[in-house]
């Protein structure tokens, strides 16, 4: 007699220069093809983790292991930048189930595997890419959205990694922007939608303006705030140079726990001589766009 029995189905995604075989769809991603470089499955994690190197807010670390749990919504477990495991604690995954992936959980994974993720987003001007890095509501999206508007093109929002090559690798297609920013860029909201219940921050997808190769890093712009106005750069070297990119490394708090401290120097090291980088300081408020970007294409060489 013959069994029938109902075969898993699973999706396979390209983003940041890898290829990702999941159990279920994430729509943010885009579709990929080939052997997959990192398995993602829904299945029970591990209660704890053993010989914890790091132990923070809802995560461990070990040398090949990471441990997250995020309340009311999983808990996520990655191994040898290989194995993303996730527990869920709702119904089904759903966008904040996606978010944390896409946030805390990927940037676990680049650094187990020696990537330098940079808390950021990048554009590729001419034939080279600039990050726009910085604290939290600083304006990189913003900034982006903006080059974007004048025709740039995005290769990656909130996460930008840099690769062995120093090229930065295209991550998916879509920005996170606060209501207000999408008002200065006269963007309708309507059919937008947020990237968590009642935040007003939303996905904007851009597949016509999204580059989807590699692109060697030339710049990485700091962006700062100021109580007055007027704009201000200052290119740093040395030290601070190289100070200003491990502060913008994405999750460097779990760079210790997961005992990568000599890879990411190595490719700090690596990528100084290679790249520029500056501290721009803008006005808090009132900000106008148009004259942000022309001051930064002006004062720096974004169209190498």
């Amino acid at each position: 007699m013959l069994v029938c029995t109902k075969m898993k189905k699973n999706y396979i995604y390209k983003a940041f220069g890898l290829i990702f075989n999941s159990d279920f769809k994430i729509p943010e991603l885009l579709i990929g093809s080939g052997n997959p470089d990192v398995n993602i499955e829904l299945g029970k994690t591990p209660n704890q983790l053993q010989k914890i190197t790091k132990k923070g807010v809802k995560y461990e670390a070990t040398k090949n292991e990471f441990l997250l749990q995020v309340d009311h919504i999983a808990k996520y477990y990655v191994r040898d930048g290989e194995k993303i495991i996730i527990q869920l604690l709702k119904d089904k995954v759903d966008k904040e189930v996606r978010l944390f992936l896409l946030g805390s959980v990927f940037g676990s994974l680049f650094l187990q595997r020696g990537l330098l993720p940079v808390h950021g987003s990048s554009i590729k001007f001419k034939n080279s890419a600039t990050i726009f890095t910085g604290l939290s509501g600083v304006g990189k999206s913003t900034i982006a959205a903006h080059f974007i508007k004048l025709s740039y093109r995005a290769l990656a929002d909130d996460i930008s990694v840099v690769n062995q090559h120093l090229e930065v690798v295209p991550g998916f297609p879509g920005l996170k922007i606060w209501s207000d920013v999408l008002d200065k860029l006269e963007i309708n909201n309507q059919n937008l939608n947020e990237i968590r219940p009642n935040i007003k921050k939303f996905h904007v997808p851009i597949n016509e303006q999204y580059y989807s190769e590699p692109v060697p890093l030339k710049n990485i712009v700091i962006l700062n705030t100021k109580n007055s106005t007027g704009f201000e750069i200052e290119e740093l070297i040395g030290i601070k140079k190289f100070n200003a990119i491990k502060n913008n490394t994405y999750r460097y708090r779990f760079v210790q726990g997961l005992e990568k401290q000599l890879a990411h120097f190595q490719i700090l090291n690596k990528l100084l001589p290679a790249i520029k980088v500056y501290k721009v300081s803008r006005p808090q408020a009132p900000l106008s766009l148009n004259e942000f970007g022309n001051f930064l294409l002006s004062n720096i060489d974004l169209n190498a």
